[in-house]
């Protein structure tokens, strides 16, 4: 894993929220934000050695997995291939999320903090730019596993087309992981929306798909239909024995659909926190 900061006070001033999981906000934003309660998930992220100790382990558990998978043509872990039909004789891939799975975005979400800011996408874009995220612990040491033992990784990422030469960098020249284009299918290419299903779909006709990889609910299954977290319980829960094996879960506790979800359509601050409290 790269060197991770360990305090807020050191955070890059260009640096802000996650574009890749959160929507940007439509309406204006007050110029300092009090009520912003995400400081405690980006220190969790940032310093925590149960954070390191849980990442670190879930890829290695990860590896072991996909040693399984990679051995047993019947195996797949996508939902999307199974509805397509024979995959037996395809190549072995593994699919993975790309923000707070692969890449830590924590100084830009402490950026965030600092700054007292929503997301705003010229930020986001600066950030992106930048190629300077670090890894999560772990992921690089299982993607060289992965492709070691003859597998491909393809990374399924909610982060825009534009940003994909941007991202390439981040993976290949920040980080040493080498990654071309062809790896990488972004919101916004060929079409794509922000439901991965149809990505899954793509690569489940190419590849036969050891395992997925990620962060968020939506990287495993399409979440359109939920509308309350409930909603997001029960759907996890209706492919519970996937979790055992072929769905790879990383946390997050600073952003995503979990969160959204709470406070639909809302962006004004004071409302924010009513609704969450």
């Amino acid at each position: 894993m790269s060197t991770r900061l360990s305090g807020l006070f050191v955070l890059m001033v260009l640096m802000a929220g996650c574009a890749a999981k959160q929507p940007p906000h439509t309406t204006p934003s007050p110029a300092v934000r009090d009520t912003h309660e995400q400081l405690q998930g980006v220190l969790w992220a940032q310093t925590a050695a149960e954070y390191q100790v849980l990442a670190t382990t879930t890829y290695e558990r990860a590896a072991a997995a996909f040693d399984r998978a990679n051995s047993d043509p019947s195996w797949t872990a996508a939902i999307e291939q199974e509805e397509l039909g024979s995959f037996s004789p395809l190549p072995v891939a593994v699919i993975m999320d790309l923000d707070e799975t692969v890449l830590d975005n924590s100084r830009a979400q402490g950026q965030f903090v600092l700054d007292r800011t929503p997301y705003l996408l010229q930020t986001w874009t600066e950030w992106v730019k930048l190629s300077a995220a670090g890894d999560v612990p772990g992921a690089k040491a299982f993607i060289e596993h992965v492709r070691g033992t003859g597998g491909r990784v393809m990374f399924v990422t909610n982060r825009t087309a534009a940003d994909e030469p941007a991202t390439v960098k981040n993976l290949t020249d920040t980080l040493k992981i080498a990654t071309t284009a062809e790896d990488v299918l972004s919101l916004g290419e060929n079409g794509w929306t922000s439901d991965k299903s149809a990505r899954r779909r793509f690569l489940a006709e190419k590849y036969r798909i050891a395992l997925l990889v990620g962060d968020d609910l939506g990287d495993f299954v399409s979440v359109a239909s939920t509308k309350t977290a409930s909603d997001r319980v029960a759907l996890a829960m209706k492919y519970q024995s996937r979790w055992r094996d072929r769905w790879v879960l990383l946390p997050n506790p600073m952003y995503g659909s979990w969160d959204r979800i709470l406070i639909p359509g809302l962006t004004d601050d004071a409302e924010v926190l009513r609704k969450k409290r």
